[in-house]
């Protein structure tokens, strides 16, 4: 659900790794990741679309040492879903798992 609802740009956000994204952490936020988030070399995804960012992943992103990251953007930052976006999926929640038992 959460790689689907990324594809509206409406459901998303950038926040800046070093300003917005650790001061929106700080502050309690919950942020969730809208994209995959790949640092190549190795080439592991260390973010998925639905995946709440922990303090950790903040800070190994921000201590990582490697010539590219899929899916991150240094002139926006950090793709993540509104409040607005994570609200709908909350919302969605229950019915996606009637949709499950019926096909049960």
């Amino acid at each position: 659900t959460s790689f689907f609802l990324a594809y509206d740009e409406k459901n998303c956000d950038y926040l800046d790794l070093d300003g917005s994204l650790k001061d929106a952490m700080d502050a309690g936020a919950t942020v969730v990741s809208a994209s995959f988030i790949i640092p190549y070399p190795p080439g592991f995804p260390i973010l998925v679309p639905g995946q709440v960012i922990s303090q950790e992943i903040l800070a190994f992103m921000r201590a990582l040492d490697v010539n590219e990251i899929h899916g991150y953007r240094p002139d926006l930052g950090l793709r993540v879903f509104t409040d607005e976006a994570l609200t709908q999926l909350v919302d969605a929640k229950p019915k996606i798992k009637k949709l499950a038992q019926v096909a049960e």
